[in-house]
C-alpha cells in the first residue's frame, strides 16, 4: 500500500469513494457526525473508517452467564417455596446461594474487564 499524505489540504485527496445508505441509517449518521466538530459527511466518514474504533464482541460469555442466571434463579425459587411452605431452610442452601453470587460476581467482573479495554 502506498504512503499517503494524511494531513493534506485536499490538493492529494483525489479518489472518490462512495456507498450507499438507507434513510434511517442516513438519519443515524447524521446524529452522530453532530456530536462531533465535523462540519461535512465526507471528513466525518474519512475520519471514521481512518480512525474510528472497531469492536468485535463475542457474546458467548454474557449468553452463558445469562443461562446460568436462569438457572441460579429457578434453584433460588425453588428454595424460597420450600422456605415458605416449612418454614425451615438449611446450611446448604445458604451455602449454595453464597457460592453462586460469589460466581455470578466474578463473571461480571470479568466481563467488564474485558469491556473496559476496548
Amino acid at each position: 500500500m502506498k504512503d499517503r499524505n494524511i494531513k493534506g489540504n485536499g490538493k492529494n485527496k483525489n479518489i472518490i469513494i462512495k456507498f450507499r445508505v438507507s434513510p434511517q441509517e442516513f438519519e443515524i449518521i447524521e446524529n452522530r457526525m453532530s456530536l462531533t466538530r465535523e462540519i461535512s459527511i465526507s471528513s466525518y466518514s474519512r475520519k471514521m473508517a481512518m480512525n474510528g474504533l472497531i469492536i468485535n464482541l463475542d457474546l458467548k460469555e454474557i449468553a452463558q452467564l445469562n443461562k446460568s442466571l436462569i438457572n441460579i434463579g429457578a434453584n433460588i425459587n425453588q428454595i424460597a417455596k420450600r422456605v415458605n411452605a416449612t418454614n425451615r431452610y438449611y446450611d446448604d442452601d445458604i451455602k449454595y446461594i453464597k457460592e453462586v453470587s460469589e460466581n455470578i460476581w466474578q463473571s461480571l467482573k470479568s466481563v467488564q474487564s474485558k469491556l473496559l479495554s476496548l
